[in-house]
């Protein structure tokens, strides 16, 4: 099986219409998606509908669920929450559905798909340092586990003896007895000082994982935040990758 994994679209529709684009362009049939299709953007039913036309699986995100109240908005930050509010007032109620609807994981053959982190999905928690990656690994018995979350992209395993370390090659191979936890990055904000939109593509058949990054038209999606009355410090953020 040979996939693209986006996540973090955060309603930047430039930014997800670029790389549904370059997955078209690389002939990948099948998209999986971990998560926060919506908040911070100004585009959430376009993005919403475009990720439910081309994506295979999609699992829930926090910013998903707060916008239809399955995750506490209040232990947002204040730009974080105000976006949320503007979005569950600007989003079409059978969009909001769908995100009522989706599963906090789900498994697709051999990979595992969560937004945050394996263990304890609801909980929402970070994967920075390498100690938080390797208490995960224990949760899944899938080989590799794709996240989101941080909005930073990462890659970390762990062999047969227990030994866990961070992978720094791009791309990488998938090496018998290992598992692996991958964080895609960010399709609309991304968060590691590179502005360009970010994604990764599994190779099931080569044994290997990429990620990718992408430039996007940056000024546009600015503007649209900007004019729908959001934080302008989100405009601000998507020139900056931070």
């Amino acid at each position: 099986m040979k996939a693209a994994i986006i996540g973090d679209i955060h309603s930047n529709l430039e930014a997800l219409q670029a790389v549904i684009k370059n997955i078209k362009k690389r002939s990948i049939k099948r998209t999986f998606c971990v998560g926060d299709l919506v908040g911070y953007g100004a585009n959430p039913n376009e993005c919403i509908e475009l990720c439910l036309k081309e994506a295979h699986a999609i699992v829930a995100g926090n910013h998903d669920y707060a916008a239809v109240d399955k995750t506490d908005v209040r232990t947002f930050n204040p730009v974080a929450a105000e976006a949320i509010r503007w979005t569950q007032n600007n989003t079409k109620k059978e969009n909001l559905d769908k995100l009522k609807s989706l599963k906090l994981s789900t498994t697709v053959d051999s990979i595992l798909l969560v937004h945050a982190s394996p263990i304890k999905p609801e909980m929402w928690n970070y994967l920075f340092s390498l100690e938080e990656f390797e208490h995960e690994f224990s949760s899944f018995k899938e080989k590799v586990c794709f996240i989101g979350h941080s909005h930073i992209p990462s890659a970390a395993f762990q062999d047969a003896n227990g030994y866990t370390d961070f992978l720094r090659e791009n791309p990488f191979p998938l090496i018998a007895k290992r598992k692996y936890i991958i964080n895609v990055g960010s399709v609309g904000q991304p968060r590691d000082l590179d502005p360009r939109a970010s994604y990764a593509i599994y190779d099931g058949n080569n044994n290997s994982i990429e990620i990718i990054r992408l430039e996007y038209n940056i000024p546009l999606a600015q503007q649209k935040i900007i004019d729908a009355g959001l934080p302008e410090v989100l405009a601000d953020r998507l020139l900056m990758g931070k």
